[in-house]
């Protein structure tokens, strides 16, 4: 009985990690896994780097993850919420510049002058 409760223990530890998705929560707890990795290897030089750049940072993102679902569990919403505004505005914005139509030919021609900088020809 024992094995089949440390096996729920780690399937429940990989739901955690991928029912995450692509959200505030998960990228805020990479950012910090990140950070807490940097903080190691500065503060830490000598540690094992096993240790330092995937037992802590990978640590770190767990229990942030764990953190944000019990403490802030409408942050995702609020990402999204902020995703989607971010997108509208910049989306409508877009279309009310009408530069959608000009700048194909824009970027062609500015390719163009950067090919024949890196070639040389204007020497």
């Amino acid at each position: 009985m024992k094995h089949h409760t440390s096996h729920n223990f780690f399937i429940y530890i990989i739901y955690i990690m991928f029912d995450a998705g692509m959200t505030l929560s998960y990228i805020l707890a990479i950012f910090f896994g990140l950070a807490s990795a940097f903080l190691l290897h500065k503060i830490a030089p000598n540690l094992n780097g096993f240790i330092k750049f995937f037992i802590v940072p990978f640590l770190v993102i767990y229990v942030l993850l764990l953190l944000f679902r019990l403490i802030f569990p409408g942050l995702n919403k609020f990402g999204k919420n902020f995703k989607s505004y971010v997108a509208e505005t910049t989306t409508n914005d877009i279309h009310a510049m009408s530069y959608v139509e000009i700048f194909p030919p824009i970027l062609a021609v500015f390719v163009i002058i950067v090919v024949l900088l890196y070639t040389g020809i204007f020497k």
